[in-house]
């Protein structure tokens, strides 16, 4: 199948963004993607009836297409898989598809009429499975005048009926519920909670301490960064500064990044009570949150928000998150200064701390436990294909 260094977007059916776009590619010797959104697509190598795992633009919906292509490979060696995107993450897509057989990676097509014959016509695919992506009525509609089977995954309700569908949320599945759209409407469950480090042990906290027991971290996470500012300026003038250290998240000032301690360029050496951390790298959240006493979090990423719980942190919730995901077992911080009273009363109170992060540890395993049964379901109808 076609690839190229560079993504195209999700262009649709519409005439005069596809022509751009691939204009623009073509000027770039960008060839590839613009075979790919005309439909030019070779199926896989081999033998056997072709499943189209069709991702969309973003890595959360590439890392869960290829979660579901390893499963599917390890079910069915008899298929082969043609996995389609919007944008090549290399290091979601390489690690993850090294040394599988049968598989064929590329960008997806537009949704021009002409490009969904031509797609259609040179994968014969058996299946369509929609990962997080935009659900396009002329591949739909092609599809079923095939006889495609065609299932939706963590994607919104689609303009023609099909299989089976895997919402992520309760606002999705109702969404297909009212629709009618699905043959079978799984429930709800996000798949991004596989994706969280589960099991991660307390060593930040041993290497921030050195031997301190009374050391405490706090975490202050928020996307936008409105409250960055004023939660650091808050931090050293609070008596939580003498025994312990702040970490901070999201969208950062460069000013702020520039004079507080980045983690990336932690050297491992013990923190000094009052110190301001910048947690830079999302790799880390895992670690703060199993380390951490306590946090505020305000996050429209539900990446960040399974992280967050699994961690076992005592949490507080700010208005993206309550709005993400309203049945969270979280109180939510009414204020800034609330969020200061709740640290202080955790201070004193860890074992109080310690039943809030269980709490919502456990709201984790409850998610994780309903997504591996859509994931089952979801394997054994492709089984019966």
């Amino acid at each position: 199948m076609s690839g190229s260094a560079r993504a195209p977007g999700d262009y649709g059916a519409a005439w005069w963004p596809v022509w751009r776009a691939n204009w623009r590619d073509r000027r770039n010797g960008l060839r590839a993607s613009a075979l790919a959104r005309k439909g030019y697509l070779r199926p896989p190598q081999g033998e056997g009836k072709v499943v189209w795992i069709k991702a969309g633009r973003s890595r959360d919906s590439v890392r869960l297409a290829c979660e579901l292509l390893g499963a599917l490979r390890e079910r069915r060696l008899d298929i082969r898989i043609a996995l389609t995107f919007e944008h090549d993450y290399a290091d979601i897509i390489e690690p993850r598809v090294k040394g599988l057989r049968k598989i064929g990676l590329g960008y997806g097509p537009s949704d021009r009429p002409v490009a969904v014959r031509r797609v259609m016509s040179r994968l014969n695919p058996l299946g369509l499975i929609l990962v997080d992506t935009v659900p396009h009525a002329n591949l739909l509609q092609a599809a079923q005048a095939a006889g495609t089977h065609v299932i939706a995954f963590n994607t919104a309700p689609a303009p023609v009926a099909l299989e089976a569908a895997y919402p992520r949320d309760a606002a999705q599945a109702e969404a297909w519920r009212t629709g009618g759209r699905a043959a079978a409407l799984a429930d709800a469950a996000d798949p991004l909670a596989l994706f969280a480090e589960a099991q991660v042990d307390t060593t930040l906290r041993s290497l921030a301490g050195a031997g301190r027991d009374g050391l405490n971290l706090w975490w202050w996470h928020d996307d936008a960064g409105a409250t960055i500012a004023d939660a650091i300026a808050y931090w050293r003038h609070s008596a939580l500064t003498q025994a312990g250290v702040f970490f901070v998240s999201g969208r950062v000032e460069h000013g702020i990044a520039r004079e507080a301690l980045n983690i990336s360029a932690w050297d491992r050496a013990p923190l000094p009570a009052g110190q301001v951390v910048v947690v830079d790298d999302p790799r880390w959240y895992a670690a703060v949150a199993s380390a951490a006493a306590g946090g505020y979090l305000d996050t429209h990423e539900r990446s960040t928000l399974w992280q967050a719980l699994a961690g076992g942190c005592a949490l507080l919730a700010g208005e993206a998150t309550r709005a993400l995901c309203p049945r969270l077992p979280l109180t939510s911080a009414e204020s800034s200064d609330a969020v200061w009273r709740d640290w202080a009363t955790l201070q004193e109170d860890p074992l109080n701390a310690r039943r809030r992060g269980d709490a919502g540890r456990r709201f984790f395993w409850e998610e994780r436990r309903r997504v591996q049964g859509a994931i089952d379901d979801f394997l054994t109808r492709v089984f019966d294909w």
